[in-house]
């Protein structure tokens, strides 16, 4: 009798687990469509046209050599009349848009809709493959995943490729549980194609001496790698591989002091680096702290891991749980891990939550479940967003979810390490591990002291200070200050380093590229819609648009000779740049050999910056062989000499009033630097040393002071303005 009333009270226990399971999982996915997939259904948003522009400019033939630049990529944007106020590619591989390279036919908002049933397909895909792994049952594995609705809606909402990343990571879990290492490692060496953090399972392989799965990882990556040089050509891959991705892997890649991110480098950077606008008010200014602590705390992060939480001799409950919880340690060392990338963290909620109640260590279970979910709210909303002082520590609610969750999933591991952690540390293993923690932190502070030197330099001289300005840009020097163009309220604008702030002009085009001559009472400005024009206005201190005077359809990044008599300027073909000019001379009887717009150099060349020497003859940077070198044009005969050596990779030049010097930039490892030197290239100086981009030089009158853009102690490309003594 006492075994029927039992039975009934499991069996009533079972029910209302059902019902209450599946009422939960109705309202999550209730949530989700109304929060995530419907609004991402109706709107382009942010993410998805990066993609699915660089798909296009690829289908059409386009050279993606500035793909890494945001004013190239936002023109491009323009020209095709995506309906996007802001892009920019930093830092993702050219495979995250081959992903969507078949739906680049369509409009965006239609190839946006099928990215995102697509999506749905790969979410179902991913619940039924984690029920062959685990003994949850699909109905609390779709529980798990719905409780990441906030990740889910903003990878659904912005078009983002995470729950593709979470289907890969799955994919490789499967294989490598089912005993198939090599295709395990294959299956991630894609994911690192789309997102570079599964790359650190390489780290895991070689712990737990799989020794296939790691060689798996390798070859496909360097297969990949092959692959990438084979269709998009060696100057995007190396600009990928040595400019982009050790800015990325750094949290350089946007505004690295955002608490948006809840990172520990974000963390650290707002409370220990300054920035004029960026982070104006940290707790103190002092890169050594946070090169010591950044160093510190990532290897002993990486080491406990590795030492604690894995063991080559786990079973296969076991291994679920490490992988699952290396996905999350992935998660916690990411410099900028924005809400969405968290889609990746339903594998670590489904493996563990599994794991867990397989041991009956429900009480465990529960907790983790609780961390898990604080860690996919949004937290931030709770917290400000611009913090100071030691109110920066308010803002980081997310990082400590994620910290409290890692310390839990340390607690879990020991329970069938097998030796007590006292022994462990004084074995032969501790003493390797201990000395691999040494030489992590060791190379961890020489490369962030290595990289911080001479970053902070060109603070003081500054010539603009916007709180929060995230870019300032291709300076244009005239007698009354720096016109120079700048990001407003999700647009390109041009202003002046005397305003306060950004004017508003009554145009809804992107404005780019200020040029003008000295005394000049006017300013030429690129003006961007579906297709570039060069117009003049007349400036009074702020710019007034009334009456914008056409001078040249179809034209970018104009340059005036220093007369203000003639005009050039780039037009594209195939996204190839050609050489044009125009005689702006109006004055009776006066001699006009370029009255009408001419092609000095044509797209072979794909020109890319311009400049007039005081004779009328011109320096631009081109690359006709892939390889960005300066030239020197007769405009009358039309005679191309090379300026600059074919190993050298140079551009933005600028030619001194005076006629006496050229500055320009120079790629110098990864970076871009500031050198200036005679017009003959004798008596070469460099200017810039920091580990950080110095581009787009412009000289003052004297003759001895430039104007130029620096990225230093900002994120890549993201510049601000500087000055700097050029000649003694």
């Amino acid at each position: 009798m006492a075994e029927i009333i039992e039975r009934n009270r499991e069996s009533g226990l079972s029910k209302a687990s059902f019902w209450g399971e599946s009422a939960l999982l109705f309202g999550l996915v209730a949530l989700f469509l109304w929060r995530g997939l419907i609004p991402a259904w109706k709107s382009l948003n942010s993410d998805f046209p990066n993609y699915y522009l660089a798909a296009r400019l690829y289908r059409q033939g386009y050279p993606l050599d500035g793909i890494y630049e945001w004013t190239w990529f936002q023109r491009q944007k323009d020209h095709a009349g995506i309906e996007q106020p802001l892009v920019g590619y930093v830092p993702n591989t050219l495979f995250a848009a081959l992903v969507v390279l078949p739906l680049s036919w369509l409009s965006p908002l239609d190839a946006k809709r099928c990215w995102l049933a697509i999506n749905l397909v790969l979410l179902v895909l991913t619940v039924l493959l984690l029920n062959r792994i685990t003994r949850l049952g699909s109905r609390r594995i779709a529980i798990l995943c719905f409780l990441a609705v906030v990740p889910l809606r903003g990878n659904f909402l912005v078009g983002q490729h995470h729950v593709l990343m979470l289907w890969l990571l799955s994919v490789g879990a499967y294989l490598y549980l089912r005993g198939e290492f090599a295709k395990s490692g294959i299956a991630l060496a894609f994911a690192v194609a789309l997102k570079i953090y599964p790359a650190l399972f390489l780290l895991y392989f070689l712990r737990k001496q799989r020794w296939r799965a790691a060689l798996g990882l390798l070859a496909g990556c360097c297969s990949l790698a092959i692959a990438h040089v084979a269709l998009w050509g060696a100057q995007p891959s190396r600009t990928l591989l040595l400019e982009v991705l050790p800015r990325a892997m750094r949290g350089e890649e946007i505004d690295p002091y955002s608490a948006v991110w809840n990172s520990l480098p974000a963390l650290l950077r707002r409370l220990f680096i300054a920035e004029p606008e960026l982070n104006p008010l940290p707790l103190a200014h002092l890169p050594a702290v946070y090169a010591v602590l950044q160093a510190v705390l990532y290897g002993l992060l990486l080491v406990s891991f590795l030492w604690l939480m894995c063991s080559p001799g786990a079973r296969t409950d076991e291994e679920r749980f490490e992988w699952g919880a290396y996905v999350a340690f992935l998660l916690l060392l990411s410099p900028h891990p924005a809400s969405y990338q968290f889609c990746a963290l339903i594998l670590t909620a489904v493996l563990v939550t599994d794991y867990l109640l397989q041991l009956g260590q429900r009480g465990r279970a529960k907790w983790f479940v609780i961390l898990y979910t604080l860690v996919c709210l949004p937290l931030q909303h709770f917290s400000p967003s611009s913090p100071s002082g030691w109110r920066i520590l308010l803002g980081f609610p997310r990082l400590y979810a994620m910290l409290a969750l890692y310390i839990l999933l340390l607690r879990i591991r020991p329970t069938y390490v097998g030796s007590p952690l006292r022994e462990r540390l004084h074995s032969r293993e501790g003493a390797v591990f201990a000395l691999m923690l040494l030489v992590l932190v060791a190379g961890g502070l020489w490369s962030n002291l290595r990289h911080f030197k001479g970053q902070f330099e060109n603070y003081s001289r500054r010539l603009v200070r916007t709180p929060e300005s995230l870019l300032a840009t291709e300076p244009a020097v005239a007698d009354d200050g720096v016109f120079f163009s700048t990001i407003s309220e999700g647009k390109y604008v041009v202003t002046s380093s005397d305003s306060g702030h950004p004017p508003h002009f009554a145009l809804a085009d992107d404005a780019l590229h200020p040029a003008l001559p000295f005394n000049s009472p006017s300013l030429w400005v690129e003006l961007v819609s579906t297709s570039s024009r060069v117009v003049r206005f007349r400036k009074h201190g702020l710019i007034s648009v009334d009456s914008p005077s056409l001078q040249a359809e179809n034209a970018e990044q104009p340059v005036l000779s220093r007369d203000g008599k003639l005009l050039a300027f780039i037009r594209e073909v195939g996204g190839r740049g050609s050489l044009w000019i125009k005689s702006l001379d109006s004055s009776p009887g006066a001699a006009r050999p370029f009255e009408y717009e001419r092609e000095l150099i044509d797209h072979t060349y794909n020109v890319r910056a311009v400049a007039f020497f005081p004779d009328g003859r011109i320096t631009f940077a081109a690359q006709p062989g892939g390889v960005s070198r300066l030239f020197v044009l007769d405009p009358v005969s039309g005679r191309v000499a090379p300026l600059t050596k074919e190993d050298l990779r140079v551009r933005y030049p600028a030619i001194s009033p005076d006629g006496q010097w050229l500055a320009y930039s120079q790629l110098d490892g990864g970076s871009w630097q500031l050198y200036v030197a005679r017009v003959s290239l004798s008596q070469e100086r460099r200017l810039t040393t920091a580990d950080c981009n110095s581009t787009t030089p412009a000289w003052f009158s004297d003759s001895k002071s430039l104007a130029y853009s620096t990225d230093c102690g900002r994120g890549l490309g993201l510049t601000a303005l500087a000055r700097i003594r050029a000649i003694p």
